[in-house]
């Protein structure tokens, strides 16, 4: 193993990996903490009071900070792009608000649309604001800033959460403890590039011509998005219908538990993307792969077989112990994803993200036609199963793609 290869990748990465550390331990002890204090059924929940908003404005948002950058790296002004994501964020949010008057709204856990339920909605606007923040950051290669406003936000989203629900242990309080992290991670996201948001430059007529010049690309992302959050949200909404929000819970905690794998892909992302915008083709991707990736992956795995039980009886109480089985399903998938993770922003880079959407479909339609045959049989446990298989045929399409287009 070439130690020095893994030492400079970790030199170059260590605030972003410190932060995503950080933010992995905090989640974990927040999940932890909630399932304690709340129990399995209003877990389940608050798990489905968040998936629409969730699912809305991932749809509508979600990776904008792709389009940012590409945006920024052609010299357009900061202020544009915050511009651009309120007038996504009012629109995510008044497309919640008439769903939520539908009859569909007790899917989601939802039987009346009070006043906290419209509010925390409303924070998720804030919360836009983030993505163009981070692409400004990740464009000037600032990623110590980027870590502290991620570690920052996920600090103040805990202790908001943990208090309210210890001093009182409703669903209410919860949603409010999500509020206040939505509104402190988008304001601060604008604070720290303040110096940056020229708003004397704004003119409608220039931002007209940015929403022209964006859209293209914006339009690809949001469709690749869409596909994409079929298998992410809706896993939740099936288990409910099948089965209870128990169930819903079990299932819940189990990906909770897989989530560090998002986290440890969180820290590579953007120093990928910065080492692509820097470096372009002289970038080694295979020796990343090769000296860096499969030992991490192996590492993970490991980890997760000799260590699962033992993390859930930490974490959670006796009522979790069930959620080893798909908690090692879902780790096949996020292990593979994990592996194959920098393929998608070779594909965004040269301008192929289509077939990254072409993978997506694929992820969707196979994790639809297998979960409706297996969920109602093996439960949480089916759908654990249909979103890994899922997965990784989406990555094994992407590779092919990347064998035959890009790799020489």
């Amino acid at each position: 193993m070439n130690t020095s290869f893994i030492k400079e990748i970790l030199n170059q990465t260590k605030e972003l990996a410190f932060s995503q550390f950080f933010v992995a331990f905090v989640s974990l002890l927040q999940v932890s903490l909630v399932v304690k204090i709340l129990g399995v059924e209003k877990y389940g929940i608050v798990t489905l009071m968040v998936t629409l908003p969730s699912l809305i404005f991932r749809a509508f948002h979600g990776k904008n900070s792709d389009v940012t950058l590409l945006s920024l790296r052609r010299g357009t002004a900061l202020v544009y792009s915050y511009f651009f994501d309120l007038v996504i964020g009012i629109i995510s949010f008044s497309i919640c608000i008439i769903m939520l008057n539908l009859p569909l709204k007790s899917y989601f856990g939802i039987d009346n649309l009070d006043a906290y339920i419209i509010i925390f909605i409303a924070s998720r606007i804030f919360q836009t604001f983030s993505e163009s923040s981070k692409a400004w950051l990740i464009k000037e290669g600032n990623l110590r800033k980027f870590s502290i406003l991620d570690s920052l936000s996920v600090g103040v989203r805990f202790l908001a959460i943990i208090i309210l629900i210890s001093i009182s242990a409703t669903v209410e309080n919860y949603i409010i403890g999500q509020t206040i992290y939505s509104i402190f991670y988008g304001v601060s996201s604008i604070f720290i590039l303040r110096k940056n948001v020229q708003i004397s430059l704004f003119n409608w007529d220039d931002f007209k011509n940015f929403l022209k010049s964006v859209f293209p690309l914006y339009k690809d992302i949001r469709l690749n998005q869409i596909i994409g959050l079929l298998p992410q949200h809706f896993d939740v909404i099936i288990i409910s219908i099948v089965s209870d929000y128990s169930a819903v819970g079990i299932y819940r905690f189990a990906k909770r538990l897989i989530e560090p794998v998002n986290y440890i892909i969180a820290i590579f992302n953007p120093w990928l993307q910065n080492k692509l915008s820097q470096e372009g083709e002289t970038f080694k991707i295979q020796s990343f792969f090769r000296k860096f990736l499969l030992p991490l992956v192996a590492t993970v795995i490991l980890f997760y077989v000799s260590l699962g039980k033992t993390v859930i009886e930490l974490i959670g109480s006796e009522d979790f112990t069930i959620a080893y089985e798909p908690m090692l399903i879902l780790l096949s998938g996020y292990s593979f994803y994990l592996l194959t993770f920098w393929i998608r922003q070779y594909l965004l880079f040269n301008k192929l993200i289509k077939f990254h959407t072409y993978g997506r479909i694929l992820y969707s339609s196979t994790f639809i036609v297998l979960s409706l045959f297996i969920a109602p049989i093996y439960g949480y446990s089916g759908i654990a199963i249909s979103l890994s298989i899922s997965m990784i045929l989406q990555k094994i399409f992407e590779y092919f793609i990347y064998k035959t287009k890009l790799s020489q």
